[in-house]
């Protein structure tokens, strides 16, 4: 009976023993919580890594170009021309300043545009062609640039954020059952997720206007023929500034005179008055002696 109890606890340790050293079925097709979640904000560590690796430039062009005012003139209606009719998706007008001064003799003109990338090479290969013509002078020519990779990456997360939270949101307000005020409050508090959704939407698509056109900036500068080629120069030179000088002396004689006026009609009277009594004192002596 001993032995026989004995050996059903033995038989009893090896089953347990077996069944412990047993691999459990699908013991790694579940990770844990925290692993699951390491995965995940390695993923989107990953992916954010990946979109700033990539850099979201928003280029700035700038060119100065010289020449008559006939020239410059035909070269701006031209660039216009050219952009408007390439079309919107292409390029766009943004503005058109004149900045001309008669007197001086001096015109500039501002044309900003934005275009694309190969719009601008296309634009550029013929200003050159006309630049060599003998259509104007490029005088200057700059690039700059601004790196919009963080800002798109983070404005991308605040959306994704904002969207998410919309959605929990609609889902209490669909399965709601409690006071009406508080679904009055998440409705309140939905509209101004949605609100914010819309405005971060918003600045995300003109960051990546920037980023996929280029803002171009044309100048163009004129100046008139000089007055100095002409042979009555020197008296027409003469003339105007004696004239500059004989106003200013003008303008000196009324400047004082609108000084002296209000002191004159005080002590022009009181002189008047002086000078009547000396005469009438004058008049009287004669007869007192």
């Amino acid at each position: 009976m001993t032995k026989s109890k004995c050996l059903l606890l033995t038989t009893c340790a090896l089953l347990s023993l077996a069944a412990c050293s047993k691999p459990a079925t699908n013991s790694h097709s579940i990770p844990p919580a925290d692993e699951a979640f390491s995965d995940k904000a390695s993923s989107d560590k990953t992916a954010a890594t990946k979109a700033i690796s990539v850099p979201q430039l928003a280029y700035d062009y700038r060119y100065d170009i010289s020449g008559s005012a006939a020239n410059t003139d035909a070269l701006m209606n031209e660039d216009q021309a050219a952009c408007e009719g390439a079309g919107p998706d292409q390029c766009q007008v943004l503005s058109l300043n004149d900045d001309t001064d008669t007197a001086a003799g001096h015109a500039e003109k501002i044309l900003e545009l934005r275009a694309t990338p190969d719009w601008v090479v296309r634009w550029q290969g013929g200003l050159d062609a006309r630049l060599a013509e003998g259509h104007g002078k490029l005088r200057d020519h700059k690039v700059s640039s601004e790196d919009l990779s963080l800002q798109v990456v983070d404005t991308e997360a605040h959306l994704k954020n904002k969207e998410a939270l919309r959605d929990r949101m609609q889902g209490i307000v669909r399965t709601a059952h409690g006071k009406l005020s508080d679904l009055i409050d998440v409705e309140s508090q939905l509209s101004q997720v949605q609100t914010d959704i819309d405005a971060t939407k918003s600045s995300l698509a003109v960051m990546r206007s920037r980023t996929a056109m280029i803002h171009v900036t044309l100048a163009y500068q004129s100046e008139s023929a000089p007055d100095g080629d002409s042979v009555f120069a020197p008296v027409t030179g003469a003339m105007k500034s004696s004239m500059g000088l004989t106003m200013q002396v003008v303008a000196m004689l009324i400047t004082v005179t609108a000084v002296l006026a209000p002191f004159a009609l005080v002590v022009l009277p009181i002189v008047w008055l002086i000078r009547r009594g000396n005469r009438r004192r004058n008049v009287t002596a004669p007869d007192a002696g």
